[in-house]
C-alpha cells in the first residue's frame, strides 16, 4: 500500500474519530438539555401549585360561592358556611384546589396536568398509580431517599410519550389544622405532587437533531479530510513522491536529475542531503563508468582474444577476437566452459623447461570453433582476480597459432620436400634405368625358358618384386612432383561411393562392415580425382588396421560454410607417441606400406584449405575428422 493511501486512510480515521466523538458529547448534551428543559417545566408547575396550596394553607382554605351541582367536600367536618346575606359559601382547602386545578388544565386542552397522591389518602381520587407509588417508596423509604427533592422519567402510555414528574409534600405545622388527626407530625411524607408533561414532539426534535449532527459530521469529516490532505500533499507528500522519483531514475541509472525542493523543514533537509548523495554517486559513477570504458577499450582493441574465465570455468566475458575465433555470438559463448571449447587430447603444456610465475598457466591446444574448424591456439592464463561477486577469476589471453604451425609445417615440409628433390633426382637416374633394364631382361629370359619349370617357379616373384619397386620409383616421383588441383563443384557423397567401389575388392573376403552416414546432395569445390584419392588412402589404412574384421565408419555432415567427414575404423589404433608421425614420408608401420599414402593425404588436404585432425586409441579404433570449405578461397 502507497504512503498516499496510507495516509487518507489515517486521515480520515482520525477525523472520523474526533468529530464521532464531538457530535456524540453534542448529542449527550441536546439530551440533557432536552431533560433539563422539562425537568425545569415540570419544576415550575409544581412550584405554582406548591404557592397556591401554601397561600390557601395560610388562610386555612379558602371560601367560594356555592353554585349549584357544586359538592361540598365530604373530608371537612364543617365544609359549608351561610352568610348573614343567606348565602352559602363551600370551603376549599388545598387538596381540592390542586385537584380543580388539575382537572381545569384537562379541560382546557393543555399539555400538561397534576395530580395529588399519598399512600395513606382519604379521597380514592388521591390514590397513587404505579409511577406515583414508587416515587413515594422512593422518597419514603432511606434517609438519602428523603434528602432527594425529585424523582422523574420518561414513560409511554396509549401511544404517547410523557415525561412523569413527581416531587414530595412535607406536613408542615399549617397542614395539622386538616391532617393531624390523621397522626401527621411536621416533617412527615405526606404525599407529593405529580406533573406529567406529553413530549411526543421530543422522539422526533431527537431524530431531527440526529440526522442534523450525522450530516453535519459527514460535511465536518470531508471538509477536515480534503483540508488536512491537500496541506499534507502540498507540505509532505508531494515532496515525497519527488523524493522517490528521483530515487526510481537513480535506481535506472539516470543520476542527472537533480532534486530541488526549498522547504525549511525536515522535509527540506532529507532533500538536500539526497541531492548531495545523487551527486557523489554520479561521480563515483561517472568516475567507475569511465574506469570500466577503458578496461573494456583495452580488452576489447586487444591483438589477442581475451576471456574473463570463473573459478568454475564458465566464461563471464571475452572481446571481440574471441568470438571471431571461435565463430560463436556473444550470447552463446558467455556461460559455456572454457576446457569444453578446446580438444584435450591434443591439448599439451607449453614451455615445460621454464619455471611459470606463480598463478599462471601457460600452455598450447587445440580450440575448436563452432562450426568444427579446429585451431592451434597458445593460452596464457593468470588467475586469482576477484570480480564483483566472483572470486578467483581468472583472464585467459588466447593466441591463434594458425599462422605459425602453417609457417613450421611449410618449413618442415619444404625441408622434406627439398630432400625428397633429390633423393628422387638420384632414384630417376639411379634406380629407374637399372630397373628398366632388369625388368627388359626378365622378359628376355621368360622367352627362352618358358618350359623351364625352376624358372616359371621364380618369375612371378621377380616380376612382383620389380613391379613393387617400379611403384615405389612411380609414388617418390609423384609426391616431389605434385600436380596442381583442378577444382570444379562436385558431389562429396559420390566422390566417397566411387573411392569405396576402387578398393572393394580388398574387403570383398574379409568381414569388414560398412556403415555410411553422408549428406546427400552436397556440393563442394575440389579436384574429384585428388579427393578421390585422399579417400582410397584412408579406406586403405582402415583395411589393414582391422585386419580382416571390423566396423569402417563413414559420416559426413555439412553447415552453411564447411563440410564435415570422418572416417572411423575399429582397428588396431595407433599409439600416442606416433600420432605426431604419421604424415611423414617414408613413415609407415605396414609391412607392404611406402609411408607416403598419408603424406599425400595431407599434401592434397592442404591444397583444399582443408583442416583436419586424427583421435586414436590402442585397440579401440582411428578417427580422422576431414573438415572441407565448401567454397574454395582464391589465393592471389
Amino acid at each position: 500500500m502507497r504512503l498516499t493511501s496510507k495516509v487518507i486512510i489515517v486521515i480520515v480515521s482520525s477525523v472520523t474519530t474526533i468529530i464521532a466523538a464531538i457530535f456524540l458529547l453534542l448529542l449527550f448534551r441536546f439530551e440533557k438539555q432536552i431533560e433539563e428543559s422539562f425537568l425545569f417545566a415540570a419544576r415550575t408547575v409544581y412550584e405554582n401549585i406548591l404557592i397556591t396550596r401554601q397561600w390557601v394553607s395560610d388562610h386555612k382554605g379558602v371560601f367560594v360561592p356555592k353554585t349549584p351541582g357544586m359538592k361540598s367536600n365530604p373530608y371537612l367536618k364543617h365544609p359549608d358556611l351561610v352568610t348573614t346575606d343567606g348565602d352559602t359559601l363551600t370551603l376549599k382547602n388545598p387538596a381540592l384546589v390542586t385537584r380543580e386545578l388539575s382537572e381545569m388544565s384537562k379541560e382546557l386542552g393543555r399539555d400538561f396536568s397534576f395530580h395529588i397522591a399519598s399512600l395513606r389518602y382519604l379521597n380514592p381520587l388521591n390514590k397513587p398509580d404505579r409511577f406515583e407509588e414508587e416515587a413515594l417508596v422512593f422518597f419514603d423509604s432511606t434517609t438519602t431517599a428523603k434528602q432527594a427533592k425529585e424523582f422523574y422519567r420518561f414513560e409511554k402510555r396509549d401511544g404517547h410519550i410523557y415525561f412523569r414528574y413527581f416531587a414530595p409534600l412535607y406536613t408542615r405545622e399549617s397542614c395539622l389544622s386538616c391532617h393531624g388527626d390523621q397522626g401527621y407530625n411536621v416533617g412527615d411524607l405526606r404525599g407529593g405532587i405529580s406533573v406529567l408533561l406529553n413530549v411526543d414532539s421530543y422522539p422526533k426534535a431527537k431524530r431531527e437533531n440526529m440526522i442534523f449532527l450525522a450530516a453535519s459530521g459527514a460535511l465536518a469529516i470531508g471538509f477536515l479530510s480534503l483540508l488536512i490532505f491537500f496541506s499534507l500533499r502540498k507540505t509532505v507528500l508531494s515532496p515525497l513522491q519527488k523524493i522517490e522519483t528521483a530515487t526510481r531514475l537513480m535506481e535506472q541509472g539516470n543520476f542527472d536529475t537533480s532534486l530541488e525542493l526549498k522547504q525549511n523543514d525536515e522535509i527540506g533537509q532529507l532533500a538536500a542531503s539526497f541531492e548531495k548523495m545523487r551527486r557523489q554517486i554520479k561521480s563515483y559513477t561517472d568516475a567507475l563508468r569511465t574506469s570500466e570504458q577503458k578496461y573494456r577499450s583495452l580488452i576489447e582493441h586487444s591483438l589477442e582474444a581475451i576471456a574473463i574465465v570463473a573459478s568454475d570455468g564458465r566464461i563471464l566475458e571475452c572481446n571481440s577476437k574471441l568470438l571471431h575465433l571461435t565463430n560463436y555470438r556473444g550470447k552463446e559463448l558467455k556461460g559455456k566452459r572454457f576446457e569444453d571449447l578446446l580438444i584435450k587430447k591434443q591439448s599439451r603444456r607449453a614451455f615445460p623447461q621454464q619455471s611459470e610465475p606463480p598463478n599462471t598457466e601457460h600452455y598450447e591446444a587445440v580450440l575448436k570453433a563452432s562450426d568444427g574448424l579446429t585451431i592451434p591456439v597458445e593460452v596464457y592464463a593468470i588467475k586469482g582476480f576477484v570480480l564483483g561477486e566472483n572470486k578467483d577469476v581468472s583472464f585467459l589471453y588466447v593466441r591463434d597459432l594458425s599462422e605459425r604451425k602453417k609457417l613450421e609445417k611449410l618449413s618442415i615440409q619444404a625441408e622434406k620436400m627439398v630432400a625428397l628433390g633429390q633423393l628422387s633426382a638420384g632414384i630417376a637416374h639411379e634406380i629407374r634405368n637399372p630397373l628398366f633394364s632388369l625388368n627388359n631382361n626378365l622378359d628376355y629370359l621368360r622367352e627362352h625358358f618358358s618350359g623351364n619349370q625352376t624358372f616359371e617357379e621364380i618369375y612371378p616373384e621377380l616380376k612382383k618384386s620389380i613391379n613393387r619397386i617400379h611403384q615405389i620409383v612411380s609414388d617418390i616421383l609423384d609426391f616431389s612432383r605434385p600436380h596442381q588441383p583442378e577444382f570444379r563443384p562436385a558431389s562429396i557423397e559420390s566422390i566417397i561411393d566411387s573411392a569405396l567401389r576402387l578398393v572393394k575388392k580388398q574387403f570383398e573376403k574379409s568381414n569388414i562392415r560398412i556403415e555410411k552416414d553422408v549428406a546427400a546432395d552436397t556440393l563442394i569445390e575440389c579436384d574429384p580425382h585428388l579427393m578421390e584419392q585422399v579417400f582410397i588412402n584412408l579406406f586403405l589404412n582402415a583395411f589393414a588396421a582391422m585386419e580382416q574384421t571390423g566396423t569402417l565408419t563413414i559420416v559426413c555432415r555439412a553447415t552453411d560454410h564447411h563440410v564435415e567427414i570422418k572416417v572411423k575404423d575399429t582397428g588396431r589404433g595407433i599409439p600416442a607417441p606416433e600420432l605426431n608421425r604419421i604424415f611423414d614420408p617414408f613413415y609407415s608401420k605396414t609391412p607392404n606400406g611406402t609411408g607416403l599414402g598419408l603424406a599425400i593425404v595431407q599434401r592434397i588436404l592442404e591444397q583444399h584449405q582443408a583442416s583436419y585432425h586424427v583421435e586414436s586409441e590402442p585397440m579401440i579404433g582411428t578417427t580422422f575428422t576431414i573438415i572441407l570449405p565448401i567454397k574454395q578461397e582464391k589465393v592471389a
